[in-house]
Parts: structure tokens; sequence; C-alpha cells
């Protein structure tokens, strides 16, 4: 059996560790260790954590996109048009939503491509184009009377268990499989590590660019329809900074911004420790500016964990040429 170092052990688990950390830091607050408050958590960041198995997906692949809040606030108004304004069926309405979503994060891999500009730049420009077309469309009017059964999927309960949150884990041990036991996944870790290497490989990089954005799409045109059913209504600002929450807890789960590892569980763990931490300084009754500043210090925390795991991957690298 290999053994593992503290180093690697730390490194592989970080997300866990913090997360246990951060939860220690708040159990003497009252009410934060009951079931109800975890239960609510987790029903309040069902959406965040499905958006972020999206976007992991492109930053496992070596991409970024700063476009997902307003992709997410596109998708929630054309479902309030469809159902509430056009009278389309729930179901015929989801489908047509989770195409938009797709084809929206296709379009950012596809001027990507022609500009010939990493996906960072080109969604800066579409995340304003998004944010308009919202605005626009919507008249910047919060769209109102979805119909029971649209908002079943983001309200009702099985037992104690929030539907949302079902739907989020059946989400993560699915993605948790594709990138660990399929083929695809070490496609995309591939894609991740060295687009050049890849493609020498045999892997039709542009094609799996094209895969991967429709599967990031889908995950956040879902993510969006979740969070418009929990609240029961649809406005050009739903949505807009899930993307930040996002690449937070994406870095904080050990997934570098420049591709090529990770894990999905610890996306899960990475997005949670936000969470409780606002949580948490909520139930201590602690400023809201207070939990900006915390938030603030989270994501140099998660970006401080990325740069020391590529730090300490060069110096491996160098060693091992070294020795060679």
């Amino acid at each position: 059996m290999r053994k593992i170092s503290l180093g690697d052990f730390l490194k592989e688990y970080m997300a866990w560790v913090i997360l246990f950390v951060v939860l220690a830091l708040f159990s003497f607050t009252p009410n934060f260790l009951s079931l109800t408050n975890f239960i609510n958590m987790l029903n309040q960041n069902a959406y965040v954590i499905i958006a972020s198995l999206g976007v992991a997906f492109l930053m496992m692949a070596g991409e970024i996109d700063l476009s997902v809040g307003y992709m997410m606030s596109l998708c929630s108004i054309m479902s309030g048009i469809l159902i509430v304004q056009k009278g389309v069926p729930v179901f015929p309405a989801i489908l047509i939503v989770l195409v938009l979503g797709i084809c929206l994060s296709v379009l950012n891999n596809f001027l990507s491509t022609i500009l010939k500009l990493g996906r960072f730049m080109t969604t800066v420009a579409t995340m304003s184009m998004y944010q308009g077309a919202s605005y626009v469309i919507s008249k910047s009017v919060s769209i109102k009377g979805f119909p029971d059964s649209f908002k079943a999927i983001g309200q009702m309960y099985v037992g104690m268990v929030p539907l949302p949150v079902i739907i989020m884990l059946v989400l993560l041990i699915i993605c948790s499989i594709l990138m660990g036991k399929t083929y695809f996944g070490q496609y995309v870790y591939a894609l991740g590590g060295n687009a050049d290497a890849a493609r020498l490989a045999g892997i039709h990089v542009n094609a799996m660019r094209y895969i991967i954005s429709a599967l990031a799409g889908f995950l956040i045109a879902l993510s969006s329809i979740m969070l418009t059913a929990r609240i029961g209504s649809a406005h050009a600002t739903t949505g807009p900074g899930t993307e930040f929450t996002a690449i937070t807890g994406i870095l904080l789960g050990g997934i570098s911004i420049r591709g090529g590892e990770g894990k999905m569980s610890s996306v899960f763990a990475g997005v949670m420790i936000t969470s409780i931490l606002t949580n948490g300084m909520q139930l201590a009754g602690l400023d809201t500016y207070y939990q900006f500043i915390a938030k603030g210090a989270i994501m140099l925390l998660a970006i401080g964990i990325d740069v020391y795991n590529l730090n300490s991957r060069t110096r491996v690298k160098k060693a091992g040429e070294k020795n060679a």
C-alpha cells in the first residue's frame, strides 16, 4: 500500500480540512449544528454547487468562464417568458431553457476559438452582452406567477430532504464518476494539463472543448431553473455573482485555474466552506460588512492554495529534470 505523506494528504483533501476547521470554529454558535440549519444550507446552495460543477469541468480543461451569472440570468428570464407570459407547459419550457444554456456556453467557446482569445477574455465581453440582453428582454421587470408544478423543482421536499439537495447530490455523484472512471474524464484532464500534448495523443481538442462547454451550459441552465423555482420569480438580477462563489469554491476544492487536476467531490466541500462561513457569521450576529471581509479573505486563501500547489508541482518537475 502506497504511503501518503502529510503534505500529499493536505494537498488532496485541503478543502475538507478547511471545511471541518470552519465547522469547529462555529460549533459553539447557537443553532449552528442543528440538522435543520444544515439542511437549509444545503438547500440554499444546491443551485450554486450545480453551477460550480459546470464551471469545474471548464476549469479542469484549462478554461474559465466569467459570464456564468448572466447566463443564469438569461435562462431565468426565458423561464418566466415561456411559462408565465407565453403559457408554454413546464416540461417543454425547461427543455428549451436547458438548450439555451447549452447554446450560450457553446457560443462562448465558438467566439473564443474564432477570436483566438482565451475564454476568460471572451467571457468578459459576453458577460456584458448577456447582462444587457437580460435587462432588455425582461424590461427590468420581475416576472412572477409561476405555476406550482414549476416551483416544486425548487421548493418540494422528499421527506425531510429538499428536492434540490437530492438533485445536487445525484449530479455530484454522476460528475464524480464521469471524471474519475471514464475516458471522457481522462481527456478533460489531458486537455487542461497540456492541450498540445493531448492533440498529439489523438484527442480531438476542439470537439472536446465544445462537448465540455455544452455540459457546463446544461448544468448552469439547470442551476438557474432551480434558483428561479425556489424564489418563485425571474429577474435580470437572478444569478449574477454566482460565478465568483463558484470559482472561489472550486479553487478551495483544489482545482487549479490552470486546469489538469482536481476532484468533483472537493468542489462540494469548497462551496460549502463559503456557505458555512456566511451562515455561522450570521448566526453569531456579525455585521454583513464583516462577511464581505471574510469572503475576500477566503478568495485570497483559495488563490494562495492554487499558487502553492503550482509552485510545488514546479519544484517537483525541476527536481525530476535535475536527477534525470
